[in-house]
């Protein structure tokens, strides 16, 4: 019970010389390998082979997936790519609502390439979105980045590892109980699926799966933003996740009214066929396998300090200002420009 209580203080798992593996990466690597099982089984439902879904999966989407998220990332933080280029590009980051927007852009492609439904493959992954997201938001409450605001109720938590996202990015947070912002996102995404497993057997159309995701998501996130201090910056009142938001839910409804239309399409899809079928499907077990150990590479491998793929850029825990983006630290109370630090997973 000591180690779950204390389970978001163990930022890293364990050390290698100088190479740091962190927790997050593990937990990104079971995310992102339930994510792929889960988008490839939707697809068998409708009758596509488990074993090219997962290659399709694999070799085409997560890829995209990581590049889009990767270099939003990287534009959130322009001001300091340029005073800063080599030391911006060097520290891990990805980007949420970058890697929808890959995501979706790489299924196009695929679909105009193959002529496979695209609304069904914006279904897959809006089906499996949000089970992956639970377990990524586990990561984030045990690696320390989408933290809460200070609060003194008995759901909050306290970090005090050195190398917890918070604590490097706001030393004045370190053992202050704040809100766990990211098991209210978890809580929240489990519902969110739980709803959408229910739903399966009911599918009206196409693409149903993936307006609903596009819509609910950033309800969820808005209402977290009541919660979370981890500023990213705003454009005049609008925080970024105001504008992504906006437009997810722009395409959402745009998805609803084309599937409600006349337009639309429904392919049978076939309940019976289970998840553990996929899981156990021979053929596309490599891909699984290979996705997990890539994610927890990409997710779960810093050097020397946490927050560093090459070298030190923050001096290991001290707090640097060039960490930040979009001109966050300028509005964090308390911190003055050479107080305050970064993030980044």
């Amino acid at each position: 019970m000591g180690f779950l209580r204390d389970f978001h203080n163990k930022t890293i798992l364990f050390r290698v010389g100088d190479w740091i593996i962190v927790t997050y990466g593990v937990i990104a690597g079971i995310a992102f390998l339930i994510g792929l099982t889960t988008t490839t089984w939707y697809m068998s439902m409708l009758g596509q082979d488990p074993a090219v879904m997962a290659a399709m999966f694999l070799f085409f989407v997560i890829p995209s997936i990581l590049m889009v998220s990767r270099l939003t990332s990287i534009m959130l933080e322009w001001r300091e790519l340029f005073r800063k280029p080599m030391q911006t590009l060097l520290k891990p980051g990805y980007m949420l609502h970058g890697g929808i927007f890959g995501g979706m852009m790489a299924m196009f492609g695929y679909s105009m390439a193959t002529g496979l439904s695209m609304p069904a493959l914006f279904d897959a992954a809006g089906f499996a979105m949000p089970l992956g997201e639970a377990i990524c938001r586990l990561g984030c409450y045990v690696y320390g980045c989408c933290w809460g605001k200070p609060t003194g109720n008995n759901f909050g938590v306290s970090y005090t590892s050195v190398h917890s996202k918070v604590v490097r990015f706001r030393p004045d947070l370190h053992g202050v109980k704040i809100h766990p912002t990211q098991i209210y996102a978890l809580t929240a995404h489990l519902i969110q699926f739980t709803i959408f497993y229910a739903l399966l057997p009911y599918k009206l159309f196409d693409g149903m799966f993936a307006a609903l995701y596009l819509i609910t998501h950033p309800l969820i996130r808005v209402a977290l933003e009541t919660f979370r201090q981890d500023d990213r910056g705003k454009v005049g009142s609008w925080t970024h996740t105001h504008i992504y938001s906006l437009m997810m839910i722009v395409m959402g409804l745009g998805m609803l009214a084309y599937g409600l239309s006349s337009a639309g399409t429904n392919i049978a899809i076939n309940v019976q066929f289970r998840f553990i079928h996929t899981l156990t499907w021979g053929p596309a077990i490599p891909y699984f396998i290979f996705t997990f150990i890539a994610a927890c590479a990409a997710f779960g491998v810093h050097y020397k300090a946490v927050g560093s793929w090459i070298s030190k850029p923050s001096g290991g825990v001290t707090p640097q200002v060039d960490e930040l983006s979009m001109g966050a630290a300028g509005r964090v109370d308390g911190l003055t420009d050479d107080d305050c630090c970064d993030h980044q997973h």
